[in-house]
């Protein structure tokens, strides 16, 4: 706009020089000049006061000026509880001893340890073929813990492998907190990583507790139940975890956090390794089918296995309370519990192990 107003002055100023000069010739070169350097110092004076008003107004509207510099520290996000990680493994608090089923897998059988009326396994071998599966024999449970979590180390003849299917076994550790026989919560992993990780990792509770049926352990022919029939989300510190062991990659550990168990003083445990049937809703397996359809791993009447295989789990141990003198399913005692030399009694068993592995439920003086 003042660009334009400027022009036409010039304009008009030209065209008043023009008729000046044509009209009056007499008028000296010093005159004219003196008019047009006069209208010249008008425009240049109204343009001025033009730019300066506009500078005015726009001083007033211009909002004030942004700092260039981010600020240093971010705003402050809520703070999250850090998920809390196992460490490395005690030493062995306990440690349970099972079959071993490589000792006559050349033979395609197993010797003791399996009881099927007993919901005891010793079958790591394929239905029907009896090809023996070293990766799903279980010798040994070592069991430890500290002041946050439960420890088991799951050692195996061979490390975890995939089938001829691609299929991976399942290892866990099933808990009787009520110490009744009735498993009431597993704690299952799958290919396991070789850090602590909760990848593959899962976790089942019985809500109805029809884990094991009307006689927990027992079979119980045609009993229909849904088994462990919730898949527990993890959070916080109710939390699982599992690796392969660092030095032996044979051995499959899980950590399981006493809050997760709800920080209990006194429960049962047993081990797990699975690749069979891996359906936990079906627990107790020996109440969906009887010995006959499932088979056996030792030569008897029921030899081979059938419908139940690639399979074996452990008698339980216990947590916080003294095996003599306790009778529970699924318990097991592998050697008689010391005595006080003051007592100077003979030791003799007085409730047997049903799994015939030669172990004994209950020990007492003679």
């Amino acid at each position: 706009m003042l660009k334009t107003k400027k022009y036409f002055v010039l304009m008009l100023m030209g065209i008043w020089i023009i008729q000046a000069v044509s009209c009056n010739s007499s008028v000296d070169t010093s005159s004219t000049e003196s008019a047009a350097e006069q209208t010249l110092q008008a425009i240049y004076a109204e343009d001025t006061a033009q730019a300066e008003s506009a500078a005015i107004e726009a001083k007033e509207v211009v909002p004030t000026e942004v700092p260039t510099q981010v600020p240093t520290q971010a705003p402050q996000q809520p703070t999250k509880a850090p998920l809390m990680m196992p460490g490395e493994p005690p030493e062995p608090y306990r440690i349970l001893v099972d079959s071993d089923s490589s000792l006559k897998a050349h033979e395609n059988r197993a010797v003791l340890g399996d009881n099927f009326l007993d919901n005891v396994y010793e079958r790591p071998f394929t239905s029907w073929e009896m090809v023996y599966q070293p990766e799903l024999d279980i010798i040994t449970v070592d069991f430890s813990y500290d002041e946050y979590f439960f420890y088991f180390t799951i050692n195996l003849i061979s490390g975890p492998k995939p089938d001829d299917m691609g299929q991976y076994g399942m290892y866990g550790i099933e808990f009787d907190r009520t110490k009744t026989g009735r498993g009431d919560l597993i704690v299952l992993v799958e290919n396991p990583q070789y850090d602590w990780s909760v990848e593959n990792v899962s976790i089942y509770t019985d809500k109805n507790g029809d884990v094991g049926g009307p006689r927990p352990m027992i079979a119980n022919a045609g009993f229909l139940g849904n088994g462990y029939d919730t898949n527990l989300e993890m959070e916080s510190d109710k939390i699982a975890f599992a690796r392969l062991a660092p030095e032996d990659p044979s051995s499959v550990q899980i950590a399981v956090s006493r809050s997760l168990l709800e920080n209990p003083t006194e429960f049962l445990w047993g081990a797990w390794a699975d690749n069979g049937l891996k359906n936990v809703a079906m627990f107790d397996y020996n109440d969906t089918m009887g010995p006959t359809l499932a088979g056996s791993p030792i030569k008897d009447d029921h030899y081979p296995l059938k419908e139940l295989y690639s399979l074996d789990n452990t008698c339980r141990l216990p947590y916080g309370f003294e095996q003599i003198g306790s009778f529970i399913r699924g318990m097991c005692i592998t050697q008689p519990p010391p005595i006080n030399p003051a007592e100077k009694c003979d030791v003799v068993c007085i409730v047997k192990d049903t799994d015939g592995s030669g172990g004994c439920y209950e020990w007492a003086c003679k």
